[in-house]
């Protein structure tokens, strides 16, 4: 281990101590204790992978997941790979969980087969009535996405997963909405979830946590499994294409299209966001680079790997991260780097990574749960440096990596 990384772990370390507790505090007010991005499951992945790295103890990791998990489990079918059955079942899966929690996988599973079923039925009735779609329905965070990305993992040839992946060929095929015909992953609903009059008719999303990269990564990493339905390479085509169309000259994407973007061709975002995993060019780019992969190729993945490099010289993007956490910070910038660069056709990414390395811990987290808070920046910090040297898999949750497949 070099020495970076052991000042990765002692200060993982240090993270992890302030959460040994289940009471310890930080995490979001308001939130179940079984929401993976800001409750207290965000903990249980920590000292989970703890465990599985021979860092922690199963103490501490049985007792977090006794005090996020007990009395009962939510398995609604509003769940998915952040909250309740699903989060738990991914968790648990992730982390390699020891023998003594088969039984509770097990019964995970089932419930996270029977709530995507039921999930499956809803996006197809939508489907046929031809209506705009949610975050809910399809997205990384809340929908078929995530739940495929579990489902990829622990049933990778099934019939069930084999439907995930002919629903999200469907999703992307356009739909008309007031006579304008859009991409299929359309949403009825604002950025944030609500009707409003700079949304009029909803809004087309482009980022890796609720938009289109999502769906994108499902089909890449089932599609280099050799896992195929049909019309899947098609759309994993259509969908970079439709990227390539909206970059911007100077290389970044919008995180968002509204129906005006649609009728003048052109996004009204006046200039880059900040280079984040949800709304930001390093999601875009990995689930691009990812899916060029997939397909073999290699001048796509060397445009999606520019993009990136532009991204991380470019001081107007970098310097409005404000924050040290995974969905919108530091640490997720830094997390992406590494992916990317593993897979990356040359270089380029080290010394980005040295760079970022340094000030992976300045920016201050404003929580204790996995994605903007102690929980995530403690995992990152597990395996820092050039190279993911641990076999880690919990950012699979971003759809940074293919799930770790059961054997």
């Amino acid at each position: 281990m070099n020495r970076t990384s052991v000042a990765g772990v002692a200060a993982a370390d240090r993270l992890a101590h302030r959460l040994t507790a289940p009471d310890a505090g930080g995490f979001r007010p308001g939130v179940a204790a079984q929401s993976l991005g800001a409750g207290g499951l965000g903990a249980v992945l920590l000292h989970f992978e703890r465990l599985r790295l021979g860092l922690s103890d199963d103490v501490t990791a049985r007792a977090w997941l006794r005090a996020v998990a007990h009395p009962h489990v939510n398995s609604a079918a509003a769940t998915n790979l952040f909250n309740g059955a699903p989060a738990l079942a991914f968790v648990l899966h992730a982390t390699d969980a020891p023998p003594r929690y088969d039984e509770l996988r097990s019964r995970l599973h089932e419930q996270v087969r029977a709530i995507t079923v039921r999930r499956l039925g809803l996006a197809r009735e939508r489907l046929t009535e031809h209506l705009p779609t949610g975050f809910a329905e399809y997205s990384q965070l809340s929908g078929l996405s995530g739940l495929g990305t579990y489902l990829l993992a622990t049933e990778t040839d099934s019939d069930l997963t084999g439907e995930i992946l002919a629903y999200l060929v469907a999703l992307i095929k356009p739909i008309s909405i007031d006579g304008v015909w859009v991409p299929g992953w359309w949403s009825g609903h604002d950025p944030f979830l609500k009707q409003s009059p700079e949304f009029s008719g909803g809004h087309l999303n482009l980022g890796a946590a609720h938009g289109i990269p999502g769906p994108l990564t499902v089909l890449a990493f089932a599609y280099a499994a050799g896992l195929r339905v049909p019309g899947q390479r098609e759309a994993i085509e259509w969908i970079c294409q439709f990227y390539d169309t909206w970059q911007d000259e100077s290389g970044w994407w919008p995180q968002w299209l509204t129906r005006v973007d649609f009728a003048v061709g052109r996004a009204s975002q006046p200039g880059p966001g900040r280079p984040s995993w949800c709304y930001g060019t390093p999601g875009i780019a990995r689930a691009l680079q990812l899916a060029a992969i997939a397909l073999d190729d290699s001048a796509r993945q060397s445009a999606a790997e520019d993009a990136f490099v532009r991204c991380l010289a470019d001081p107007e993007q970098t310097g409005r991260l404000a924050e040290g956490g995974l969905c919108h910070g530091t640490a997720g910038l830094y997390r992406i780097t590494q992916r990317v660069a593993e897979d990356a056709r040359d270089d380029r990414f080290t010394s980005a990574l040295t760079g970022l390395e340094a000030i992976l811990t300045s920016n201050a987290v404003p929580e204790a749960g996995f994605l903007d808070g102690e929980a995530g920046l403690g995992l990152t910090l597990l395996s820092t440096g050039p190279r993911i040297a641990d076999a880690s898999v919990w950012d699979a949750a971003l759809g940074l990596i293919a799930p770790k497949a059961v054997v």
